[in-house]
């Protein structure tokens, strides 16, 4: 049995490297309109600056979050950065999952995926009263397959091999006359507006603990991934993907019975805990490579129908981490 979440909303802290572009070679330019030869050579020396920077390689973090069902569906506000201004991530996803055999089988394999909708918003300021509103839009999902094996009558280890494909789309919007007349053509199709499609594919390593401590029952569960993120298109080669990202996953819940029933479904008061810590070498790409979650809930036990669905959970959790803090609505099933 394994607890999928359908609806959790955060708000936090995300700045980073990602969205923290050096435009130094602005310094001192003026609002008096440029000629094409200047924009043209300016975009040439960007280009030039850029070559052998991985710049994709922190879009592919941007698509990993989104098609990985490891970490959280969130709205983030992270700490904004020099030059970057109301930075904002948010996540939907929309998980579905598949398990054959019986109950109390040594082995068990399932099927699970998701599909999942993203976006991160950043201003850019690069002179007074100019800013670039940049948008990147992320469509994608995956298929997982595992296998459940039966460690104790508590513990299940969880071995899951996957595939996901995402789509990454930029676009920006330009502030005051500097911005159209000269930013826009220079940075078009080069660090905004653009698009890429990407190919993720992965494994992780889950375990389910669950016992009764008292009138408890305590859930744990630990997953660690490893994805790699890879374009399969682009339409500039800097927005080209290339790298990887290797994820740990906790989520502590204490489950207590109360007398309350909503309709005749018995319910059942929920504290739950969790962390996430994300490693590599982009593993700040995101402005954050950690973050903790502790809430409270309610559970509604559904197990005297013939449901596929078990439980359902509602509740609110609060987020906090050396760089991002926040809350949560809760929204997530049993089967």
């Amino acid at each position: 049995m394994r607890r999928h979440s359908i609806g959790n909303i955060h708000a936090g802290n995300v700045g980073g490297k990602l969205l923290a572009m050096t435009f130094l070679w602005f310094a001192g330019w003026t609002t008096q309109a440029a000629a094409q030869s200047d924009i043209d050579a300016i975009r040439e020396l960007v280009a030039a600056q850029l070559q052998g920077v991985q710049v994709g390689a922190g879009y592919a973090a941007i698509v990993d979050f989104a098609v990985s069902r490891d970490i959280s569906a969130a709205t983030y506000y992270p700490d904004e950065v020099e030059g970057v201004h109301d930075p904002k991530l948010t996540s939907i996803k929309l998980p579905f999952s598949f398990t054959f055999g019986a109950e109390g089988d040594s082995k068990r394999p399932f099927l699970q995926g998701h599909f999942a909708y993203q976006t991160l918003d950043a201003d850019f300021e690069l002179l007074a009263d100019e800013l670039i509103r940049s948008e990147w839009k992320t469509y994608g999902g995956s298929v997982s397959g595992g296998v459940e094996i039966a460690l104790s009558d508590s513990m299940k280890l969880l071995p899951v091999v996957s595939l996901g494909y995402g789509r990454i789309k930029n676009q920006a919007d330009y502030t005051g006359p500097v911005g159209e007349e000269f930013f826009k053509p220079i940075f078009s199709n080069l660090l905004f507006d653009w698009d890429a499609n990407t190919l993720v594919y992965g494994a992780s390593l889950g375990l389910d603990y669950r016992r009764q401590v008292g009138r408890f029952d305590i859930e744990m569960l630990g997953n660690l991934t490893h994805h790699r993120v890879e374009s399969t298109s682009a339409s500039t080669e800097f927005a080209k993907a290339d790298g990887h990202v290797t994820a740990f996953d906790l989520e502590v819940n204490a489950v207590s019975p109360t007398s309350w029933k909503l309709g005749d479904y018995p319910l059942a008061v929920v504290g739950l805990f969790g962390l996430t810590n994300v490693f590599g070498p982009d593993r700040d790409a995101l402005g954050f490579d950690r973050f903790f979650e502790a809430g409270l809930g309610l559970q509604a036990d559904l197990s005297s129908r013939d449901w596929n669905v078990t439980s359902l959970r509602f509740g609110l959790k609060a987020i906090f981490g050396p760089d991002v803090t926040g809350w949560g609505l809760i929204v997530g099933y049993d089967f």
